[in-house]
């Protein structure tokens, strides 16, 4: 099931988080974020553990994903595909955009398979010269 986030789910966001940033809690502090209108966190949770978080900014007609991980252990099992599926479903923006690096094969099937598609290349943006893929998908 996917829900809103609450204020106690916080802690297991960050743990899920450390798969996209050794430092994730420090460099996004979700608890700050989610005080601006504009950011929504939703987790996927069963069986009352959460498996795996989006979070989003909503700006007038665009919609970004800022951060989507699921824990290690569910990988592969849909949870990701069913995350982004809610905020298609629940956006009130007419393109939804995000930002995956190039060697992220398993994240940009998802995406193209949800129907994103390529609009951008940031050459090198990524530490170790990995560029940044920018896709976008109208709703």
């Amino acid at each position: 099931m996917v829900r809103e986030a609450l204020n106690q789910d916080f802690n297991r966001i960050n743990e899920i988080g450390l798969l996209i940033k050794e430092n994730f809690s420090t460099v996004y502090k979700i608890d700050e974020d989610i005080k601006h209108d504009y950011v929504h966190i939703y987790v996927y949770e069963e069986n009352n553990n959460i498996l795996g978080f989006i979070q989003i900014e909503e700006h007038f007609e665009i919609t970004d994903i800022i951060n989507i991980a699921v824990d290690k252990d569910y990988q592969g099992k849909g949870i990701g595909k069913e995350l982004i599926q809610y905020v298609i479903d629940n956006t009130k923006s007419e393109k939804i955009m995000l930002e995956v690096k190039a060697n992220n094969d398993p994240a940009i099937s998802l995406y193209t398979n949800m129907g994103f598609k390529q609009i951008h290349i940031r050459p090198k943006y990524y530490e170790g010269n990995i560029d940044a893929i920018i896709m976008e998908r109208s709703v």
